[in-house]
């Protein structure tokens, strides 16, 4: 008998007696071969082994076969269900690349297949692309394969997939061959596709926030020179918490040269640019916008521009010579605005497109500053509350057309120069003001400087800087000057109208008449010699969580700096709740958890849940050793401690921080267990409040990956398995599936992903 195949597994010497022979030696069975070739090869990792509870070794060990052994390995999670079918379909070795273990199928396509896979020394899950075998002896597909990975790695962005690692892997049976291979970052979620197809058409809030997103990506590639080709829905990723990955570089267009073949139609027809069609080496950056444009047409319609007839050249045909019906026509509610950005996106000629994916970032960027989240666009105001907007330009025809613009939506006035405009400021003083950087006499900037002298408060008058002759860059610096914001010419109606609501909503939501007579109080008399100040107003409350984020991250570095929470405890705690959210599942009362607002405003109070161990005595708090009964009763009073302060707080002030209730909810109601058998109520089930059984689960996240008087912190693969399989009863079955889910998000947003 082999010395090898008898030996136990390593890290465990507490083999069952029945495993034994009559001599006192290990019995091999087929079974018991298998485990210890899965632990000798790290398929099944042995510092997981040896973490499992004795009566669960002793219960895999005495499996019957096989069949039963990993039955029980994937019940304990030490496999996954893919990692078992490849060991009974003889592929074992396939399940070890290089330094990485290999998970589950993530996707494929022509060029490979995309694992899910962990590095084995630090246990970061990765997505790893290996190349298909039957294009292995391929040269010039081996080029392209690399390709990707070197066009990806030279990008870093918070919106793209990023590549970290390539290599070859040989294998040690000489038949099985070397496979090539490329390791990117790996994020949970789902592709763009099946989100809107499973759960329909995004807010045109949400669907302007992702494709800013989007098209900051794609301005970052191609400043580098790369051009995607291939953007569609299935290639955008969305997290839980609505973070937009672009990912599949296969098709990019690498700077001064191109490895397609002519003739090759790259890409994919509903959503490639018309030129690109034509020749797929001539295109250029705007053919992404196209392919942008064309993508964001799904999110918002949830159909398809122009869709597959299953004929290929019909298809091009219907591409060349017909265009799709508008967003709006598709679907009302989508702003006439958003729509017309989407219809530029895709104009045939890419003249008439923007001019970069940075310009359609920044148009984006002021839609989401004014569009409603979660709700469709409200129609414009009436004419009695309608914003007074100046028009400083010494262009006639500019000025013409910015009224046109505006003037169906605010009141609109011009002056031609810096003095005429400061005229009118002092007669009938504005909402927002446009300027033009060169005006005769006063500069745009020195206007800006009287007036801002005069009227220092910046939610009193916004201002937009505008010019044709500077670049983006110096607008910005003459912006943070003064300007509010700043505007390259030309620019498109949807660009301007944007910017100017964006203005109009950070003004805090003063608006109409009445606030133009409170800005006149308080706006001096203008004159060339003499400037009078008199009394502000007092500036409105800025975003709905505002004050509710200023009490949490004040009681969070209080718990930091008393050594009660670990750095970044405020900032984690809240992309946890969101995470969570993004992937619980939506029917019934978890219908909440797809409320923008709700999730908002409990990610905002989230961190708040411990503040009541600022009462607890500290040498309880830091004691290394064991607590005893009469410890943890002053221990676990922290949750009515902090509840209580918080209430009573919300006596006071309930009108100025509306959130406060729902943070006394979750200060005491977050160690509530699903079974009953929690504190401070014994709470069940349905009965603990909601918002308190979601942070639950991120608490005791964020507490385990922590470091704690009596133990280091647990590493991420051994926080989910407690959480997940050793918590029996702890938490809500549907939190507990959706973390499951979210899992490797919270993984990197400990690790400040």
């Amino acid at each position: 008998m082999s010395s090898s195949l008898a030996a136990p597994p390593r890290g465990n010497a507490l083999l069952p007696a029945d495993t034994l022979d009559g001599t006192g030696e290990v019995a091999v069975t087929p079974a018991f071969t298998l485990l210890t070739r899965l632990l000798d090869t790290l398929v099944v990792l042995p510092e997981e082994w040896d973490e499992l509870a004795p009566r669960d070794r002793d219960l895999i060990t005495q499996a019957p076969g096989t069949d039963a052994l990993l039955d029980r390995l994937v019940t304990r999670h030490l496999l996954t269900g893919y990692q078992a079918e490849a060991v009974r379909d003889g592929r074992a070795d396939d399940l070890i690349l290089g330094h990485y273990r290999v998970l589950d199928v993530l996707g494929q396509g022509g060029m490979g297949t995309v694992f899910r896979a962990e590095h084995l020394q630090l246990r970061r899950q990765v997505a790893l692309k290996v190349m298909a075998r039957a294009i292995e002896g391929n040269p010039r597909l081996l080029h392209r394969f690399y390709a990707e990975a070197r066009a990806v790695a030279r990008l870093q962005h918070p919106n793209i997939i990023g590549c970290t690692d390539a290599g070859l892997a040989v294998r040690s049976d000489p038949a099985g061959g070397a496979r090539d291979y490329f390791v990117m970052e790996f994020y949970p979620g789902q592709d763009l596709y099946h989100l809107v197809r499973e759960t329909g058409p995004l807010t045109p809030h949400r669907a302007c926030d992702l494709f800013r997103q989007i098209a900051d990506a794609l301005a970052e590639a191609h400043k580098h020179g790369l051009v995607h080709r291939d953007i569609k829905p299935s290639n955008v990723l969305v997290t839980p918490d609505w973070q937009a990955k672009v990912l599949d570089f296969g098709l990019a267009r690498l700077p001064d040269r191109d490895v397609t073949e002519a003739g090759t139609l790259l890409g994919t027809v509903g959503y490639m640019a018309p030129e690109q069609a034509r020749d797929p080496h001539a295109v250029d950056a705007r053919a992404d916008l196209w392919s942008l444009g064309a993508t964001m047409y799904w999110a918002l319609s949830g159909r398809e521009p122009y869709p597959e007839s299953g004929n290929p050249v019909r298809d091009l045909h219907r591409r060349f010579s017909t265009s799709p019906d508008p967003v709006r026509a598709v679907r009302p509610e989508v702003p006439a605005e958003v729509s017309d950005l989407v219809a530029r996106l895709m104009d045939n000629d890419p003249d008439q497109r923007f001019p970069s994916a940075r310009t359609v970032a920044a148009a984006l960027t002021g839609f989401t500053h004014w569009l409603p989240a979660g709700a469709p666009a409200t129609m414009p105001p009436a004419k009695a509350d309608r914003v007074r907007v100046l028009l400083v330009d010494d262009e006639p025809p500019l000025r013409r057309w910015m009224t046109a613009v505006l003037k169906g939506q605010y009141e609109v006035r011009e002056a031609c120069d810096a003095e005429t405009a400061l005229a009118d400021v002092v007669r009938n003083p504005p909402d927002v003001i446009v300027a033009d950087v060169n005006l005769p006499g006063l500069s745009g900037p020195e206007l800006i400087a009287r007036i801002r002298a005069t009227c220092p408060d910046p939610d009193a008058i916004k201002i937009l800087l505008v010019s044709g002759a500077l670049p983006t860059e110096a607008l910005g610096g003459l912006a943070v000057d003064g300007a509010d914001d700043f505007l390259a010419k030309p620019f498109s109606s949807p660009d301007f109208l944007s910017r100017i609501r964006s203005l109009v909503l950070r003004r805090g939501g003063r608006t109409g008449p009445g606030t133009a007579a409170a800005a006149s109080k308080a706006t001096a008399v203008m004159s060339r010699g003499s400037l009078e100040r008199t009394p502000r107003p007092v500036a409105p409350p800025a975003r709905p969580t505002a004050a509710a984020e200023a009490l949490s991250y004040t009681a969070s570095r209080l718990l930091t700096e008393t050594n009660l929470a670990a750095d970044g405890h405020w900032s984690r705690v809240g992309r946890y709740v969101r995470a969570l959210a993004g992937a619980a599942a939506g029917g019934g009362e978890y219908a909440r958890l797809k409320d923008p607002t709700y999730v908002d405003l409990l990610a905002a109070v989230a961190p708040v849940y411990d503040v009541g161990l600022l009462a607890v005595p500290r040498n309880v708090l830091m004691k290394p050793d064991k607590l005893d009964e009469d410890e943890r009763s002053v221990v676990q009073s922290h949750t009515t401690a902090g509840s209580e302060v918080l209430m009573a707080v919300a006596g006071k002030f309930a009108a100025d921080v509306p959130s406060l209730p729902l943070a006394a909810e979750v200060a005491r109601g977050h160690h509530e267990r699903w079974d009953g058998t929690g504190y401070p109520d014994g709470l069940a089930g349905a009965k603990i409040p909601l918002a308190a059984r979601l942070v639950a689960v991120a608490a005791v996240y964020e507490a385990l990956r922590s470091r704690r008087p009596h133990r280091p912190p647990l590493n991420h693969a051994r926080a989910v398995n407690l959480i997940t399989t050793e918590s029996a009863g702890h938490f809500d079955p549907t939190l507990l599936a959706a973390f499951a889910t979210a899992a490797p998000r919270f993984e990197q947003i400990h690790q400040g992903g």
